[in-house]
């Protein structure tokens, strides 16, 4: 897999990822470096099974995103196949799946059923949101805490 190929280093303090209607934003107003890596169609072009984006906060946070219709199901494979393949890569680090797709049935079991399984198998909080997100970097679990005081 070719990082650097895939990825652009942003300190901007608004950072958007949008795709045919469904959005995140991402809040950045200490404009700390985020690495975005497109990994749909640039990291991983081949027919496996994979998210749109990762973005890398530092060296302790890295944020999923699958930006999907409305098969919330298919989005979650995407992002645990993802979590699998760049494990290496984001071991010892807070990991964080967001899913923004165009309908989403509202605290259905199967979305709560989802929720649980992210964190039960992989260890990760899925947030799930209907066309639009918004994650703020100075707030839990994306901020950097200093472990070492």
């Amino acid at each position: 897999m070719d990082f650097e190929r895939c990825s652009i280093r942003i300190r901007d303090s608004l950072i958007v990822a949008e795709e045919r209607g469904r959005k995140l934003r991402i809040k950045n107003a200490k404009r700390v470096e985020v690495i975005r890596i497109e990994v749909d169609g640039c990291l991983i072009d081949d027919e496996r099974l994979r998210c749109d984006y990762v973005f890398e906060i530092g060296a302790h946070c890295a944020i999923y995103l699958e930006l999907k219709g409305k098969d919330v199901k298919h989005a979650y494979q995407q992002l645990a196949a993802t979590l699998g393949y760049l494990e290496s890569r984001h071991v010892r680090i807070e990991r964080v799946c967001h899913l923004v797709a165009s309908r989403v049935p509202r605290a259905t079991p199967g979305v709560i059923g989802l929720k649980e399984k992210m964190a039960r198998m992989h260890g990760v909080l899925l947030e799930i949101h209907t066309r639009e997100g918004a994650v703020d970097l100075s707030k839990p679990p994306y901020l950097a805490i200093d472990r070492s005081a």
